[in-house]
């Protein structure tokens, strides 16, 4: 994330347009192709880089899971247990089918969306901002669950929370309070790691900042 940023702000001086008065120890101006080929460059390495990031990310439901396990054998945590595996796997489900810049939550996304528009708007006055990777609604082409699993996880989290409080209560009962906040956090974690990766489209910034070439 930090090197697309840095890349970014570099190419800002290459991408502004340059004036007639310019020494000529300045960049050299690019032409509309040369622009095209640098963000769809950056564009590809920031894709991949989201791309490891998710499988990373992966990792975090089947490690959050080994606690679960345990409780699978206990009558009064059996249930908790269960559910928090049901939620770990949907976390896990999602993480693999949705885009690395995509939540699949409606307000998450569209605060994200006008968020990454503003900053676009913010980097050249008047220019109007592209919407090239904005994470929009999952409509056109998500399947239903795909649609609905994502508030349907985040219900179940926020229930498991309460549960693990109610199981809990006694003596040696901490492990349950603790199965019954782990899937809130990973979501939590999977959701915010999300958010910060449709903050960062090199597309979509450096987009706002070509101008058009003038040729000799």
């Amino acid at each position: 994330m930090a090197q697309v940023g840095a890349a970014t702000a570099r190419l800002r001086r290459t991408f502004h347009y340059p004036a007639d008065s310019d020494s000529d120890s300045q960049p050299d101006a690019i032409d509309e192709q040369e622009q095209q080929d640098v963000i769809a460059r950056l564009a590809a390495q920031n894709a991949a880089r989201n791309a490891r990031f998710c499988r990373l990310l992966l990792a975090l439901p089947f490690l959050a899971a080994l606690p679960c396990l345990p409780l699978l054998v206990r009558p009064r945590a059996s249930l908790l247990a269960l559910l928090a595996l049901t939620s770990l796997s949907a976390t896990a489900f999602l993480l693999h089918r949705l885009p690395p810049h995509v939540t699949g939550i409606a307000p998450l996304d569209a605060r994200t969306r006008d968020s990454g528009a503003a900053g676009a708007a913010r980097s050249v006055r008047g220019a109007p901002p592209s919407r090239s990777r904005l994470p929009g609604p999952l409509t056109a082409g998500a399947s239903p669950l795909e649609t609905h699993l994502p508030y349907l996880n985040a219900g179940l989290a926020a229930v498991l929370v309460f549960m693990g409080m109610l199981t809990g209560r006694g003596a040696r009962s901490f492990g349950c309070v603790g199965v019954g906040n782990l899937p809130a956090i990973v979501y939590s974690i999977v959701l915010a790691a999300k958010a910060v990766m449709a903050s960062v489209d090199p597309e979509r910034e450096l987009s706002a900042l070509k101008y058009d070439y003038k040729g000799a």
